[in-house]
């Protein structure tokens, strides 16, 4: 059993130790750690949606997951402890971008486990980033931000990073655009991406192939690191 400690409220376990139920009732423990109402605001987003949409918002539709619950929503922080583990191992010293961040869960362990890293988390609900935002500031990040932005727009630009956590987030569309987006970035600079979520790595798998697939996490977990490989880039594909 996992059991919430305040001197290490995001502890390295390994695999098999825990079980997924286990995980989500750490996670919400640690979210009342931080100050982190998030159980109200998914709620209040339930019931009445956001009031804070992105701005410069594209105006298509887009899958904000209201109504689930929030810990199914969320990576709980002892997965994002073992994969961050599993990323400095490969890049070290990296900035980190969360393309659907939420309430910036991994800006904590990143702040508290992690000094050689930095971490710039995205989110459209704007409920999110605030509450998100406030937390950061209590907790005394100093590495660690959430941006208020629509990652379906055009006018989004990815920003330059070592590592890019990419979701199931908006659209298939909004997901394919953003992988030949990072495979524009990877023609000049090897990035790894981690992927969580059905689509991302269908994708993945099945269309990009200038990304080779990492196994440094074992099981059968919903997250996947890949690395960008400098020899697929002779041909041109064209983007959606």
């Amino acid at each position: 059993m996992v059991r919430f400690e305040r001197r290490d409220p995001f502890p390295f376990k390994d695999e098999g130790t825990y079980s997924k139920s286990e995980a989500k009732a750490h996670a919400r423990e640690v979210d009342a750690y931080l100050g982190l109402r998030i159980d109200a605001i998914e709620s209040r987003l339930n019931l009445a949606g956001s009031k804070r949409p992105a701005p410069c918002a594209s105006g298509d539709h887009q899958q904000l997951w209201f109504g689930l619950d929030p810990q199914d929503l969320l990576t709980p922080y002892l997965e994002l402890r073992s994969t961050l583990e599993a990323v400095s191992v490969l890049r070290g010293s990296s900035h980190v971008v969360d393309l659907g961040a939420a309430y910036g869960r991994m800006g904590f362990v990143i702040e508290r486990h992690f000094p050689t890293m930095s971490f710039t988390g995205y989110e459209y609900v704007g409920e999110r980033v605030l509450e998100g935002t406030e937390a950061l500031s209590r907790f005394g990040a100093k590495r660690s931000r959430l941006e208020h932005a629509d990652l379906t727009s055009r006018g989004f630009k990815l920003p330059t990073a070592d590592v890019y956590f990419i979701y199931d987030y908006g659209t298939p569309t909004a997901v394919e655009r953003t992988l030949f987006a990072l495979k524009k970035l990877a023609e000049t600079r090897d990035v790894l991406i981690v992927a969580r979520g059905r689509h991302s790595r269908y994708a993945i798998e099945s269309k990009h192939r200038w990304l080779a697939k990492l196994n440094p996490l074992s099981g059968e977990r919903p997250i996947t690191i890949y690395r960008s490989l400098a020899s697929s880039f002779d041909r041109v594909e064209a983007s959606v």
